[in-house]
């Protein structure tokens, strides 16, 4: 079949699948600029709630937290509490799905829930997961975005194919990598805007939208595992234990054994620890992270019987089977933060970038399908 041929028909299948798709990559793209800084911007809402640093005053204990979420919720015993190394720093604290900030001295309660910040990038995140559709209608959205997602794929590949010039030389790639100094006219710059934003920005996207597959579908989580020769890995359940009374060692000291183990182990520098408690019966898990981001080479998971005190497992991202850390890779390398803020803020450029590449797309189209017909129409007219 002849060169072109195909040319025109990629082309066509370029242009239809991205009228089709585009207000949805679309909206990926934005709410993924959105969320860009997400971890960043909750830490720095939860910040403006810390304290002076009190000489003389005695921080409260881990235990004191427990009481004060069995207080608050006496029938819930799955506990979550995040301990912020910096003097003042309040103190987030789950029980069950009830979220509290508090004083880390007098454990007076400061914020009920999230706050304003963390509820605007849950809305944003269901928006660019779910289209903000609730309910039954919530696996719709998931579906739209999922197949949306790889019409994204494919006009990153078609659009690399009809990006390649036609002559394989200098400085015809020199024109197709770099925009010009003068545009001819409106049309010249949307179309040099979409060529060499789109292939400039071609590979974080392509990884970002690869990856984005592992959430939405069971064949790319096969792929991914059975490369390794693995299967994928069943959901955990869990039965929530009817209470903590059964736990005998103090929370306090096993916190302190984590930062003990934590200092031995070049982790003396953590930014967080995140004890779990009522997720597994007389099991305490410590998990001990030395970024915001929850990079996973950053950090890793202690565990401790509640009975004796004693470390019953310690689960770093290489004991992970390699399948499962493939897993994990993907998951960060998605939202860029496997490579820290850098990567965080590399995937938010790219996604600016793909937000104007729809734009110029969509201009591009009608111009073929509506406003050049119209002209032609209209200079036949008049002739």
């Amino acid at each position: 079949m002849n060169v072109n041929i195909i040319k025109r028909w990629v082309f066509w299948a370029h242009l239809v699948t991205g009228l089709v798709a585009g207000l949805f990559v679309f909206c990926m793209s934005f709410t993924g600029v959105l969320l860009t800084y997400e971890r960043q911007i909750i830490e720095l809402s939860e910040i403006q709630y810390a304290v002076e640093p009190d000489a003389i005053a005695r921080r409260i204990s881990t235990d004191e937290v427990v009481d004060i979420l069995h207080q608050l919720h006496p029938n819930e015993h799955h506990i979550f509490i995040r301990w912020v190394n910096k003097e003042g720093a309040a103190i987030p604290a789950w029980s069950g799905k009830n979220n509290y900030l508090l004083h880390p001295y007098s454990g007076e309660v400061m914020r009920k829930g999230e706050g304003a910040t963390a509820e605007f990038f849950h809305q944003v995140t269901n928006l660019h997961r779910y289209l903000l559709l609730a309910g039954d209608s919530r696996a719709i959205g998931k579906n739209i975005t999922a197949y949306a997602n790889l019409v994204f794929l494919f006009l990153l590949l078609s659009g690399l194919y009809l990006w390649l010039p036609k002559r394989f030389n200098l400085t015809a790639f020199k024109h197709a990598f770099w925009l010009p100094k003068r545009y001819q006219n409106l049309q010249h710059r949307h179309r040099q805007w979409h060529l060499v934003f789109g292939i400039w920005c071609l590979p974080p996207l392509f990884v970002i939208a690869l990856t984005a597959t592992l959430f939405h579908f069971t064949w790319a989580n096969k792929a991914l595992y059975g490369a390794f020769g693995e299967s994928v890995p069943q959901r955990e359940t869990h039965q929530t234990p009817a209470n903590l009374q059964t736990d005998t060692v103090l929370y306090e000291s096993l916190f302190q054994s984590a930062v003990d183990h934590a200092n031995s182990n070049n982790y003396a520098d953590w930014h967080s620890m995140w004890l779990e408690i009522g997720e597994e019966e007389n099991e305490a898990r410590f998990y001990i992270d030395k970024s915001i981001g929850h990079r996973q080479e950053l950090a890793y998971s202690l565990y401790f019987d509640t009975r004796s005190g004693n470390i019953s497992k310690v689960l770093r991202k290489s004991d992970w089977s390699r399948g499962g850390q493939a897993w994990g890779t993907a998951r960060f390398l998605h939202t860029g933060e496997y490579f820290g803020v850098i990567g965080q803020t590399i995937a938010g450029l790219v996604s600016l970038m793909a937000c104007i590449l729809v734009y110029t797309g969509i201009l591009l189209a009608w111009r073929r399908l509506i406003t050049a017909p119209f002209k032609r129409k209209l200079a036949a007219e008049n002739a």
